[in-house]
């Protein structure tokens, strides 16, 4: 495994997630939908590129809203289920730090939680950069750490630390929280060449009413941080696992659990 790059295990893993992910960790996604939307104003007969657009969801909402919407995604399963799902797109499968249309393509441009996903995500920034109109604008959205209320990941990185490892033979990979501090957003959409960056903290949640589901959640919908779980012992896994139910157990409210998912949401223009 140690020979493959963060961007080849990263493919492998959304290759088989398409279907799972949209149930689990879409359920949260989603609701980040109508705040990213509403940072382009109206998008009426405006081009719009989805990059990691998943399953097609944000790509579909778009339209919805009169954008000429296109999506693009590393992953061919999930480019055929948001064709399948969304017939009157348009859905391609191509590279995020090496984007496949020429120079000043589009009016607007989103990355719905990809760039934490992305090898080279400042690659990635300038790409957006290039095929962006004079007078565009980029957003994107990304998650915060323990540190910034993620109840979550605070529980997650908590019980890996406290039973198991991170360090496992798994080949190095980019700071999962580096966008989720506001001031780190705007300097790297200042270094990519845009101009008046503006980030905001967003409130997501995910709920739930058996806090055994925690554990099926982070599986399904969570690429390296299941595999490091993987690669734990036997012994460390399961009280990694017990750890998980009993933080998540702590959060109930009654009949349900929720958890906070705080992300940043970025948007600057051209």
């Amino acid at each position: 495994m140690v020979e493959s790059t963060f961007k080849e295990l990263e493919h492998q893993a959304w290759l088989a997630k398409a279907e799972i992910y949209r149930d689990e960790f879409g359920k949260i996604t989603a609701r980040a939908i109508d705040p990213i939307l509403d940072t382009f104003g109206d998008l009426a007969r405006r081009t719009l590129l989805d990059v990691a657009c998943g399953t097609g969801e944000l790509t579909s909402a778009a339209a919805a809203r009169g954008a000429i919407s296109k999506g693009l995604d590393f992953a061919a399963t999930m480019v055929e289920t948001a064709r399948q799902k969304y017939p009157r797109i348009q859905f391609s499968e191509g590279d995020a730090e090496n984007l496949p249309y020429a120079d000043g393509t589009f009016d607007a441009i989103v990355c719905s939680f990809g760039l934490l996903h992305l090898q080279e995500p400042d690659k990635a920034i300038g790409e957006v950069r290039r095929v962006l109109k004079a007078g565009g604008r980029y957003t994107f959205t990304s998650w915060c750490g323990p540190d910034q209320g993620g109840d979550f990941f605070k529980i997650l990185i908590g019980a890996i630390q406290k039973h198991g490892t991170f360090d496992v033979l798994l080949p190095p990979a980019p700071p999962l929280f580096r966008f989720g501090d506001m001031e780190e957003c705007s300097n790297s959409l200042l270094n990519g060449g845009f101009v008046d960056p503006a980030v905001q903290i967003i409130e997501l949640e995910w709920s739930t009413q058996d806090a055994s589901s925690i554990v099926e959640f982070v599986y399904k919908s969570m690429v390296r941080t299941s595999m490091v779980l993987r690669m734990q012992s036997e012994k460390a896994r399961k009280e990694i696992h017990r750890s998980l139910i009993e933080g998540a157990e702590s959060y109930r409210q009654g009949n349900l659990i929720r958890l906070r998912f705080p992300a940043t949401l970025a948007t600057a223009r051209t």
